[in-house]
């Protein structure tokens, strides 16, 4: 539980990237009647920058908390 409380907002990226995978997928793809492919593309990037996001903070908490056992 001490990793989840030090590394908290790269967990919270980690989990907002996830539930926009999920949401992409319940979500899924239709063609409408005029032929055009009807989808929500727009969770595909998200949940790409929120899983860089989530490691760009793990790695700056992790560095971070290096440096403090290091003094």
């Amino acid at each position: 539980m001490k990793f989840i409380s030090n590394y908290k907002i790269s967990f919270l990226f980690f989990i907002s990237g996830i539930l926009c995978l999920i949401a992409y997928n319940t979500k899924g793809s239709k063609i409408d009647e005029n032929g055009f492919l009807v989808e929500s593309f727009g969770f595909i990037p998200m949940f790409w920058l929120f899983e860089l996001l989530a490691f760009l903070a793990l790695a700056f908490t992790f560095i971070k908390h290096r440096k403090n056992q290091q003094k």
